[in-house]
């Protein structure tokens, strides 16, 4: 089993958890399944097919944490609402993979794409670059360093072990990606079986 590897960078980047309250709206620290293969699908609109995953790159000075307040307006009395707190990453290095099939061997080497929340604010412009290809036909016991939805792990290799941490990511519908539902998911430090570049670094 063989994947196609990306390098993503991108200067500002919003991929919001789903807040429950309150006027904080955090950061995934991470690349889910439903980020990158929406927005892929999106951007390559003749391959439904494509999927992919992946993480952040740790290094200096990447993926730097900052925030911005945002006042949304209520389209019926044009008032502004309570403001909200948005978390965002600056200088953003990732790495993203795709299971090799007729799709993803289509890609082109280098592509922009637009990802994630505030795309009318100049957030998500993110440019992709391939790195090469990586076996993922020998998968290791770690702790999972991305979102995938459970019907999706034999895709990617995964194998739950026994003490995950579940999480519901968006499906859109094939019709209207705007509409869909939440699936149950595996979430980063998942205790797994799978490729070590999936894999949270051994500290």
């Amino acid at each position: 089993m063989n994947f196609l590897e990306y390098e993503l960078t991108a200067d500002a980047l919003v991929m919001g958890e789903r807040p429950k309250a309150g006027t904080f709206l955090p950061c995934v620290q991470t690349i889910p399944y439903s980020q990158i293969t929406g927005a892929l699908r999106r951007h390559f609109s003749d391959k439904p097919e494509l999927h992919a995953a992946g993480h952040l790159v740790e290094e200096d000075g990447r993926n730097v944490p900052d925030w911005l307040i945002y006042s949304p307006r209520d389209r019926g009395t044009q008032k502004s609402k309570v403001p909200l707190q948005v978390q965002f990453l600056r200088n953003v290095l990732a790495r993203v993979y795709l299971p090799q099939n007729e799709a993803s061997k289509g890609l082109p080497d280098a592509f922009d794409l637009a990802m994630g929340g505030f795309l009318s604010k100049g957030f998500g412009m993110c440019h992709l670059r391939r790195v090469g290809e990586v076996d993922g036909g020998n998968p290791t016991p770690g702790l999972l360093n991305t979102r995938i939805p459970i019907k999706r792990l034999p895709l990617f290799n995964v194998k739950d072990k026994g003490a995950p941490i579940y999480g519901y990511l968006f499906q859109p519908d094939r019709d209207n990606p705007l509409t869909g539902i939440y699936v149950l998911s595996l979430f980063e430090s998942s205790v797994v079986v799978g490729p070590p570049f999936l894999l949270q670094p051994r500290r």
